[in-house]
């Protein structure tokens, strides 16, 4: 066990939490600022509340990277599977427990966030873990992060009118 890197992943759970926590009345106490929005939910979605793991999921990648960068992992390819198996995790969580009542509790969305920030932080410590070298996979995962990050940005103002991108609370489907 590379105690170091696992005392990093700790902090980067206990950082997320917080971060993703508060993140998510961030957009309304801002008076609802367009710019803000870009990176905090705007509205109940799934989609929206994706957010709140990825964009303080990869600040805390670029900080990884700079913290490990004598050592030779490949943080950003790493932290690019880790964070799609979270958003994967809270959408699956989500839409099993949702079916499952026939609403979307409160608790069921809390929950599903802190499955995601676990199952990407345990994910994140095995591959970084038993990663070798840097290069092409850090190249890709930088991409994948890139083009995720617009796809946000994108979606924010110009969501696609299908479930995931609808607010459950007013059925709508921006801000």
């Amino acid at each position: 066990m590379n105690k170091r890197l696992f005392k990093n992943q700790v902090i980067g759970f206990i950082f997320i939490s917080i971060s993703g926590t508060i993140g998510h009345f961030i957009f309304k106490w801002s008076g609802k600022n367009p710019l803000i929005g870009l990176f905090f939910s705007v509205n109940e979605s799934p989609w929206e509340h994706l957010k709140l793991l990825f964009f303080p999921f990869l600040a805390f990648t670029v900080y990884t990277a700079i913290k490990f960068k004598q050592d030779k992992f490949n943080i950003f390819f790493a932290n690019c599977v880790s964070v799609y198996l979270g958003m994967w995790s809270i959408l699956s969580y989500y839409y099993t427990f949702t079916s499952a009542t026939g609403n979307a509790s409160e608790f069921i969305n809390v929950s599903s966030f802190f499955v995601g920030v676990a199952v990407s932080f345990i994910v994140s410590y095995f591959l970084i873990n038993n990663s070798i070298g840097r290069g092409m996979p850090n190249a890709f995962g930088i991409i994948i992060f890139i083009l995720t990050s617009f796809a946000f940005f994108l979606f924010t103002f110009k969501p696609p009118y299908i479930p995931l991108f609808q607010d459950p609370q007013t059925l709508t489907f921006s801000f």
